[in-house]
C-alpha cells in the first residue's frame, strides 16, 4: 500500500481509463453528468448505494480524485470485463457472503496510506428497485477507521440494467454527493446513529424517484428475466413457474402479467403494481413455510456446476448434477453441504449461488446454459438456515 510507484502507476491506469473506456460506457447507459463534484482532500471513504454492475464507473467519472474500489471477488474472476477491471482499478477483493475482514485491514491500510476508498455497504445489487439496508457492521467499521466518510448516490441505475435482465434500458442514469462527515462528525455520533445516516443518505426508490420525471427505460425485452426475481407465484402458489418473453411474463397455472417501460407490472391474477410489492409478499410466504421435522426437498433445477474458488480466483469443479435445496441440506450431484455448515451466501447477475462453509471453503453454483432462480434458493436459505449460523 505505501509504495509511492505502484500508487502513480494506479491513478495512472484509472485516469486513463475515465479518459478512454469510460466514454464508451456513459454512452451505452446513458449516464448524465453536470459538473465534476470536487471531493475533500483528505483521505476518504466514499459509500454509495448498488444498482448497477458498473456503478464504480459511476461514481469514478462524477468526482474528482482517485478511488479504491471494494468489489465483490466473482467481478475480478469475470473473464475479460474481470481482467479489465483488476488492471485498471485494481479494487479491494472481497468474498460475496463472507465476513470480510480482510477487506477491512486493507480500507485501512489504504487510507492510512492517503489513497480513498469507496465502497458499496448493501452488499448486493438492488434487485426491486429499493435499496437494501447496508451490512450491519458497517458504521462500527466506520467510526473504527476514523477517517472522512462521504455518502454518495446513484438515480435511475435499477431501471436501466435490473439485476434480473439481460439486457440494458437506456433511460437516464444520474449520481449525486449527498453528505461528507468530518472525523469529528464521526466520533460524535453513535453506531447506531450512524448507520442510520448512511441508510438514509444513500437510500433509493427508484420508482418514486422516477414518478414525476417520468423517464422511459425502453426495451424489447424488457420482462426478460424477471422470473429470477418473482420466484412466488400469488395465483397457484408455486416456487420458480413464471417465465417471461420479451415484454411479458406469465405461469403455468395461467397467470400473465407485463412490465413496461416505467418498471410498473400490470395484468390479472394480481394485484401488485410494483416489483417490492410483489416481493414482499413472496418473503412473508416463504416465511410461513412449516419447520419441518423430516428433510423435505423444497426445490431443484438440473444441470448445475459446482466450484470451489481459491484465494488467488482459481476455479475447481467439485461436483456437477442437480442442484437440491431441502430443509437441511444444499447439494450439487454428489456434492451435499449441511445448511448448519454454511457460514454465508449470496447471489450475483441473475442469481447464482455463492457460498461460504466455516471450514472457510468457497464454491460458486452456476451454470450460464442452464440458469435458475437464485433469489428463490437465497430466501428459503433465509428461512430454514439456523440464524446462529448465518
Amino acid at each position: 500500500m505505501g509504495n509511492r510507484d505502484t500508487y502513480k502507476s494506479d491513478v495512472k491506469k484509472y485516469n486513463f481509463a475515465k479518459k478512454t473506456v469510460v466514454p464508451f460506457v456513459k454512452s451505452r447507459f446513458n449516464f448524465k453528468r453536470k459538473d465534476i463534484i470536487s471531493m475533500p482532500d483528505v483521505p476518504f471513504l466514499l459509500i454509495c448505494n448498488h444498482v448497477t454492475n458498473l456503478d464504480m464507473v459511476w461514481v469514478g467519472d462524477s468526482i474528482d480524485k482517485h478511488l479504491y474500489f471494494v468489489s465483490s471477488e466473482h467481478v475480478v474472476r469475470g473473464g475479460l470485463g474481470g481482467k479489465i477491471i483488476n488492471s485498471y482499478f485494481r479494487p479491494i477483493v472481497r468474498e460475496k457472503g463472507t465476513v470480510g475482514l480482510n477487506t477491512v485491514v486493507e480500507m485501512k491500510k489504504h487510507l492510512q496510506a492517503g489513497h480513498n476508498v469507496g465502497l458499496f455497504a448493501e452488499g448486493v445489487r438492488s434487485a426491486d428497485g429499493l435499496s437494501n439496508k447496508i451490512v450491519p457492521s458497517t458504521a462500527a467499521v466506520v467510526k473504527k477507521l476514523g477517517f472522512t466518510l462521504v455518502t454518495f448516490k446513484i438515480h435511475g441505475g435499477f431501471l436501466t440494467s435490473p439485476r434480473w435482465a439481460s439486457d440494458i434500458r437506456k433511460g437516464e442514469i444520474t449520481a449525486e454527493l449527498v453528505h461528507i462527515y468530518s472525523p469529528e462528525d464521526l466520533k460524535n455520533m453513535s453506531a447506531d446513529e450512524l448507520d442510520k445516516a448512511i441508510n438514509e443518505d444513500i437510500f433509493e426508490d427508484a420508482y418514486e424517484f422516477n414518478r414525476d420525471r417520468k423517464i422511459a427505460y425502453k426495451s424489447r425485452k424488457a420482462a426478460e428475466g424477471i422470473e429470477y426475481e418473482l420466484v412466488v407465484c400469488p395465483k397457484c402458489g408455486k416456487f420458480a413457474t413464471i417465465h417471461s418473453k420479451k415484454n411479458q411474463f406469465f405461469c403455468d397455472c395461467g397467470l400473465k402479467g407485463m412490465y413496461n417501460e416505467f418498471g410498473i407490472l400490470s395484468g390479472e391474477d394480481f394485484d401488485f403494481e410494483k416489483i417490492p410489492e410483489w416481493d414482499s409478499w413472496q418473503k412473508e410466504e416463504i416465511a410461513a413455510l412449516p419447520a419441518f421435522e423430516e428433510e423435505i426437498e423444497l426445490v431443484s433445477h438440473p444441470d448445475q456446476v459446482m466450484k470451489e474458488i481459491t484465494k488467488g480466483h482459481s476455479e475447481t469443479v467439485v461436483s456437477e448434477g442437480k442442484l437440491s435445496l431441502s430443509n437441511k441440506t444444499l447439494s450439487v450431484g454428489d456434492k451435499k453441504i449441511a445448511l448448519t455448515d454454511i457460514r454465508g451466501y449470496d447471489i450475483f447477475f441473475h442469481g447464482y449461488l455463492l457460498i461460504s462453509t466455516k471450514d472457510k471453503k468457497y464454491y460458486e453454483i452456476s451454470n450460464p446454459k442452464c440458469k435458475y432462480p437464485g433469489y428463490l434458493y437465497k430466501l428459503l436459505m433465509d428461512k430454514y438456515i439456523p440464524k446462529s449460523t448465518n
